[in-house]
């Protein structure tokens, strides 16, 4: 009885065992208190990068990058000096160009310079940066060349255009206003440009959200003013811009209440090509499995409050904070991602604040910031965050799950248990993978890989562990760095995993030795059922 339990047990647990597979991997000599690399994906596989110094008597600091492709294959680490007191401030990525933006000191009005790296010759030019305002830069973007600045200057917001062929500045009018907040900038290279979500409030405290699009050259194309969500009370939170799809844009995201500091539900509001628009507004009743994260008793119990309020009349507002993370446009379709989470503090709701979303600062493709050894930059430190204040902790409850087709009919939603997962950081929680059938839920916990999956709404399973592995069966992982473990998606059905271990392996004479590596390993999600 017995072995035949066990050889159940086996059975049932082989389908998830083979779920997750590290299929390459590449590695790089570093030290174990040396900065991790910040990562980028590009069209041919990834650019990694990092400030790092030549040696331990030398102050003197060089930037350190290697290119991959999508075998992680290298050419070597290669590497950059940098001007003396410099620091490594932004990058961004455009084409086969990496753009790596430099400030003297920590002063916004530190002098800068940015290094044009060309990834397929080497050549590299350095830029002058004189003439630009001395703003708290939130935000660096190049497309075709021309760079865009954001940020705050008498806490106001601001936009600048560098062209990086002439050197001449635009500043984008309109922008510098008193009550004034951007909430997203996105890169627009459907039409070689980008779009400004903005919030304004009018002289009697009421807001009003503003999409904005303008080309490389300053010229506004477009200004979609959004004043109504259907509801006079409703205001719009926060925000996130898709991309254009068949001439259509969507906005989605949380709404509350006017004057109350809540989470009522989820926006969406569609905007055509000539920037007329429709908005719709869900709430805890349209969404059938939000508290599917919950176990059953305190589930069924939250249902059935939930069906008193409605049949009371009374309003259902969606307990602590909802952000939307990430909005997938397949098909016509759109599926979201929100974390449902809560902070330590009471006073903390990310409403009017500059970036709010911290889609920049706190990005995943640039690995865990919060562990990048100490190492300073203003545009990724945590904004809610501020000199001798006790840093908040966020409790994390659950993914929100959520596909949307382009008229707003909800097609399904779901709920996957994050299990109070705590962070000192309100970003993005995990990373999906979505063909528009099978979705995988991938994060980071201490050192496991967590994954669930859905099938057309369906959670086929949920938050199953998945330990590190190496690729070659002779070596050990003798010590991982937990704070150095970023992993972000990367394409189709392979994730990117990297950080720093210590790795013992046996020499060839039999002897057993011991290496620390920075490494980058390929995990792919197969689906064998």
């Amino acid at each position: 009885m017995k072995i035949l339990v066990l050889l159940l047990v086996l059975t049932a647990s082989y389908p998830l065992r083979g779920q997750v597979q590290f299929v390459q991997r590449l590695e790089f000599e570093t030290k174990w208190d040396q900065d991790d690399f910040i990562i980028l994906t590009r069209a041919d596989g990834v650019v990694a990068f990092r400030m790092a110094s030549e040696d331990a008597f030398n102050r003197e600091r060089v930037l350190q990058y290697f290119t991959a492709d999508f075998q992680l294959r290298s050419g070597g680490m290669k590497k950059l000096a940098v001007e003396s007191l410099y620091n490594l401030l932004g990058f961004d990525l455009d084409g086969d160009l990496l753009y790596v933006l430099f400030q003297k000191g920590e002063s916004p009005s530190g002098d800068k310079y940015i290094s044009e790296i060309n990834l397929s010759t080497g050549d590299v030019r350095d830029i002058p940066l004189k003439v630009i305002l001395g703003m708290e830069l939130q935000e660096f973007f190049v497309l075709n060349k021309q760079v865009i600045l954001m940020g705050n200057l008498d806490y106001r917001p601001v936009i600048q255009l560098f062209d990086t062929s002439t050197q001449r500045v635009y500043t984008i009018q309109g922008m510098y206003e008193k009550d004034a907040h951007i909430m997203q900038m996105r890169k627009a290279p459907e039409f070689d440009g980008f779009d400004v979500l903005m919030s304004r409030k009018d002289r009697f405290k009421n807001n009003t959200v503003s999409i904005l699009s303008f080309d490389t050259e300053g010229n506004k194309l477009k200004e979609v003013v959004i004043d109504h969500l259907n509801d006079t009370d409703a205001v719009i939170v926060e925000g996130l811009l898709s991309p254009s799809y068949s001439y259509t844009q969507a906005l989605i995201g949380p709404y509350g209440k006017r004057r109350r500091n809540n989470y009522q539900g989820m926006f969406y509001t569609r905007i055509n090509e000539f920037g007329e628009y429709s908005s719709q507004l869900y709430d805890l009743q349209d969404f059938e499995n939000f508290y599917n994260y919950l176990p059953e008793r305190p589930r069924k119990r939250r249902l059935r409050a939930l069906e008193r309020a409605i049949e009371k009349g009374k309003d259902t507002p969606i307990r602590n904070s909802l952000s939307t993370r990430e909005v997938i446009a397949e098909g016509g379709n759109y599926l979201v991602y929100n974390d449902h989470y809560v902070s330590s503090s009471r006073r903390y709701f990310p409403r009017d604040g500059m970036y709010i979303n911290n889609f920049y600062r706190i990005n995943p493709m640039v690995g865990n910031l919060g562990g990048y050894n100490g190492y300073y930059s203003p545009l990724w430190t945590n904004p809610y965050l501020r000199s001798g204040q006790v840093a908040n902790q966020f409790k994390y409850l659950s993914a929100q799950l959520i596909l949307l087709n382009e008229n707003g009919d909800i097609l399904w939603d779901n709920a996957i248990s994050l299990d109070n997962a705590e962070r000192t950081n309100p970003g993005k929680f995990g990373e999906i993978s979505f063909d528009g059938e099978n979705l995988y839920f991938m994060y980071l916990d201490e050192l496991e890989i967590k994954l669930s999956k859905l099938k057309n709404g369906e959670v086929i399973f949920e938050n199953e562990p998945f330990e590190l592995e190496l690729i070659h069966e002779h070596e050990r992982i003798r010590e991982t760095q937990e704070s150095s473990l970023g992993l972000i998606w990367w394409y189709d059905n392979y994730y990117l995993l990297s950080g720093k271990q210590r790795i013992r392996f046996q020499k060839e004479d039999g002897s057993e030795d011991q290496r620390e590596v920075y490494f980058l390993s390929k995990v792919k999600v197969e689906d064998i059922n």
